[in-house]
């Protein structure tokens, strides 16, 4: 029962469409708009600064909060785990949006802060030069992400966290960013910070 509950928690979180909601607030769907994602790089292209800096704010929270009370709470890395990937999972389909959403990038990011405040800084910092050099933000975290295993590994983390490294490098790399991959392979993609037409 205990798991189950951890489960929804995670994954209502999670599922929370920040950036949609902003969106619709400036009569903007994100979903028919850039890259369709509703994460914060798609509020920056479509709505502008601020909105996109309060969704990035929002989703890292909405990671990092249950995955505290998890670690706080139960002290069981099974748990912590489970919440970390409905977390995820629910950002991308949320429930909220017919099981859509966006890439999971910034809600990760909110998980690595609870799980190693290190290897969430080691990330970001990596995802930030990235993006600094190419201003491309998927790029960022296609090259930050596949990492994490390898520092939850070099700072001792338990085999269920490096195993756990290895599904976000999966969902959130090869799953969710293969439209972007694909955009980068034919020079398509758009810049963080690119404006963009919107339809509202």
């Amino acid at each position: 029962m205990d798991y189950i509950v951890w489960v929804m928690i995670g994954y209502f979180s999670g599922s929370i469409p920040t950036g949609y909601w902003i969106g619709r607030l400036k009569g903007i769907d994100l979903r028919s708009v850039g890259s369709g994602s509703t994460g914060a790089t798609n509020v920056l292209r479509a709505v502008g600064k601020g909105p996109a800096l309060l969704t990035l704010i929002i989703d890292i929270l909405k990671g990092f909060l249950p995955v505290f009370l998890a670690m706080k709470i139960t002290g069981d890395n099974f748990i912590v785990v489970l919440v970390s990937i409905t977390c995820i999972v629910g950002h991308s389909k949320s429930i909220f949006l017919s099981f859509k959403g966006g890439k999971s990038s910034a809600t990760g990011l909110g998980v690595l802060i609870g799980i190693s405040p290190l290897v969430a800084f080691i990330s970001f910092s990596i995802w930030l030069v990235v993006v600094f050099v190419s201003k491309y933000s998927s790029l960022g975290s296609l090259i930050a992400v596949p990492l994490v295993p390898v520092w939850f590994y070099i700072f001792h983390k338990p085999p269920i966290y490096i195993l756990f490294g290895i599904f976000i490098a999966v969902y959130i790399v090869l799953i969710r960013h293969r439209e972007n991959i694909k955009r980068l392979i034919e020079g398509k993609e758009p810049k963080i910070g690119e404006k963009i037409n919107s339809k509202k």
